[in-house]
């Protein structure tokens, strides 16, 4: 994809999901950290297909049936594995009453909202890595299922899929800046957006360990409220 077709895409989405928000009686600041988190979990949806394919393409058969994928096949691909209802396709193509859907999240309980679908996907992608323990948001019963489906079905974009870590970390901080007038300080410590971006890219396409133990503590001292606003 060439840098103008990038910008285009960005645009777009921006556009989009900036028309959605101003429709509805939500703040940047309560938009912000739901929206770019459903960035991050389009992309690693597409990561997540990309690697499956590459399991799948040399997988064994039992009882005539190719063995199912694991989270540990893709740990061995440094991958970050989803199970279903954390998938992106999962999320888009869930019926519009949730309510009478007789779904359950990870714990057992109904789930009664598409924002509790999404909450529990979050949740259900932090229990696949150590390093987004408690960094998703899961706030997704602020929207109503209407906007919230709207915004799935935006980021919903085949482009997304032929894109690699580069390009929709720079999405990411695209929407970022956005988002933000000034640069977020709270006592002391800056956050700058372009770590956040390697942080998420590097999850989702590791290179090494080390980066991640680096980022980490600057994605936890991060004040969302001030860098949305």
């Amino acid at each position: 994809m060439d840098n103008k077709s990038i910008k285009k895409l960005e645009s777009d989405l921006w556009e989009s999901a900036d028309l959605l928000r101003a429709g509805s009686k939500l703040t940047s600041n309560q938009y912000c950290m739901p929206v770019l988190d459903l960035i991050f979990l389009r992309y690693a949806y597409s990561r997540f297909k990309r690697v499956e394919a590459e399991i799948l393409k040399d997988r064994p058969m039992r009882n005539g049936r190719v063995i199912p994928v694991e989270a540990i096949d893709f740990a061995e691909k440094s991958a970050l594995f989803l199970p279903r209802e954390a998938q992106y396709d999962y999320l888009v193509n869930l019926p519009e009453d949730i309510s009478a859907a007789n779904l359950t999240d990870r714990n057992g309980d109904q789930i009664a909202s598409l924002g509790a679908a999404v909450n529990n996907a979050m949740s259900m992608v932090e229990d696949q890595s150590e390093q987004l323990k408690g960094v998703l948001p899961k706030e997704y019963t602020i929207f109503s299922d209407e906007l919230l489906s709207e915004l799935l079905r935006i980021f919903n974009n085949n482009a997304l899929d032929d894109v690699g870590g580069d390009v929709i970390g720079r999405i990411y901080e695209y929407f970022l800046n956005k988002f933000a007038k000034n640069v977020a300080q709270d006592d002391g410590v800056f956050f700058t957006p372009k770590s956040l971006v390697e942080m998420i890219v590097n999850i989702l396409e590791p290179t090494s360990g080390i980066l991640l133990e680096i980022i980490r503590p600057k994605m936890i001292q991060f004040n969302a409220s001030k860098m949305c606003a």
